[in-house]
């Protein structure tokens, strides 16, 4: 039985999409970042870095969102979301996994909280902007990358998708809209059309209407 300590609508959406898409038997436990239970001691026990979420499996313990998703695609090989070794889509799974946790997440959690990148108040908006105009850019990457193939890592989904949906989900706010980038818009709508990913999205309470439209 795997257990995910999640919160809604965060980091932790990814894994509990591959969860469902995978049929792994799981439990949910809610980590309240509302009432900083993620900073709790019983939490930090598992989780050092007070974050979310984090994945139990037997006597495994495991954080980062990253880490997680490789976990569960290595646990349930039939669902055939991360290429086996040897095949050639393999290394683009890799590749894009890392610039979606390393570059689009990073970036877009400096353009979230720009607070906490500046000393100086005065300059929260400028960074704001900048972030805006970088997150563009690397979107506009990711519509030329699915320009060439129908996902990510090739032609078959894979974790690389589920995790790139739950991003889309957090930059529905920047000054280009995602229905301006086709071929990124088509992914994630045909995501969001996945029945996995409807289950949760309504367990977690996320509205993703929009997207199937």
């Amino acid at each position: 039985m795997f257990q995910l300590f999640y919160y809604p609508d965060n980091a932790s959406l990814a894994p509990h999409l591959l969860l469902a898409e995978t049929q792994l038997e799981y439990t949910l436990r809610l980590v309240d970042r509302t009432s900083d239970a993620h900073k709790t001691d019983d939490y930090l026990q598992l989780n050092p870095a007070g974050r979310i979420p984090t994945l139990v499996h037997n006597d495994l313990v495991l954080f980062e969102s990253p880490a997680i998703c490789i976990y569960i695609c290595e646990q349930a090989p039939e669902a055939q979301l991360m290429p086996p070794l040897g095949h050639p889509d393999r290394p683009l799974f890799f590749q894009w996994l890392t610039y979606l946790n390393n570059t689009l997440q990073a970036e877009f959690m400096v353009w979230r909280y720009p607070d906490r990148h500046t000393t100086h108040p005065d300059g929260i908006e400028g960074i704001r902007a900048a972030q805006d105009a970088r997150l563009v850019e690397i979107l506009a990457l990711l519509d030329d990358a699915l320009s060439k193939h129908r996902f990510l890592a090739g032609e078959t989904v894979s974790a690389c998708d589920f995790f790139l949906f739950m991003l889309m989900l957090w930059c529905g706010k920047l000054s280009r809209p995602l229905t301006s980038f086709p071929n990124l818009w088509r992914l994630i709508q045909e995501i969001a059309n996945r029945e996995a990913v409807q289950r949760v999205c309504k367990i977690e309470n996320i509205d993703i209407t929009h997207f199937k439209e």
